[in-house]
């Protein structure tokens, strides 16, 4: 027990791989649900084509956070890894909670941008503990 109170907890690959084919696949749904209705996709003060480029560049952000955070990089790579992931987070959260509370409110859509972006942040927060943990080997 000794040994164990010093170690960070890391998630391990198979954690990785779920947390980013989970927010990929919530993205994805996003994307493809603006992309064939109307409704949904004029429920937000963003455009159609914006909210699509969102929703693919974050899924893009959090599987790139997943390799980083796998795999030993740089700091420097750990952290734009970081800064990526954390205003993913946050746009990806707004644009849901905008959804959520729209004059329509599409409540399937902002459900899943928000929880995408809760794991989105723990992917991030994933890539930087793995970097503290990487520099002090």
């Amino acid at each position: 027990m000794v040994g164990q109170t010093g170690r960070r907890d890391r998630a391990g690959g198979f954690t990785l791989l779920m947390l980013c084919t989970t927010a990929s696949v919530l993205l994805l749904g996003v994307a493809l649900l603006v992309a064939v209705s109307e409704e949904v996709a004029d429920a937000t003060l963003f455009s159609r084509a914006g909210i699509m480029a969102l929703t693919i560049s974050a899924a893009v952000v959090v599987c790139a956070a997943a390799v980083i955070a796998r795999h030993r990089t740089g700091p420097p790579v750990r952290t734009v890894a970081v800064v990526l992931s954390i205003v993913a987070a946050v746009l990806v959260g707004c644009v849901g909670f905008l959804f959520l509370f729209s004059a329509t409110p599409q409540l399937s859509a902002g459900l899943l941008l928000v929880v995408a972006a809760v794991l989105i942040a723990m992917c991030g927060r994933e890539a930087a503990h793995t970097s503290e943990a990487g520099e002090g080997r």
